[in-house]
Order: C-alpha cells, then structure tokens, then sequence
C-alpha cells in the first residue's frame, strides 16, 4: 500500500488522468497504477532527454545565447 500526500489541485490533476486511465482499467486501483506508471516513464524520458525541469530549460538558453551577446560587447 501506498500512502500520498500532495495539494488538493494536483489531487484534482491525478484524478482527471486516473478517470481516463479507469476505461482501459479493470478497477480504479489499477487506473492509478497506470497513471503513476506513466508519469515515470515520462519523467525517465525528460532526464534521459537532459531536460530535467525548466531550468534546465532556461540555462541551456542562456547558455546558447552567451556568444552571441560577448560578440555583441
């Protein structure tokens, strides 16, 4: 068994995917279980990607954009 605890507006988020995941799902126990499944293989994804979160993001710009401003100078 598996205890979580997270804001009421991400409980609102879970359960809009489970209420999906439930019409391929025998029982609401396996919805959840496909809808936490899929959101890490989508978070192996992202850091297998490099891009682990939005600063990532925005350092990788700002890093791309360096050269161009020390030419500028």
């Amino acid at each position: 068994m598996v205890r979580l605890a997270m804001p009421e507006s991400d409980w609102d988020r879970f359960e809009r995917l489970a209420a999906r995941a439930i019409l391929a799902a025998p029982t609401q126990a396996r919805a959840y279980g496909a809808v936490i499944s899929r959101l890490l293989e989508d978070a192996e994804t992202r850091a297998e990607s490099g891009l682990r979160d939005w600063q990532d993001w925005e350092r990788r710009k700002a890093l791309k954009l360096l050269p161009a401003l020390r030419r500028a100078q």
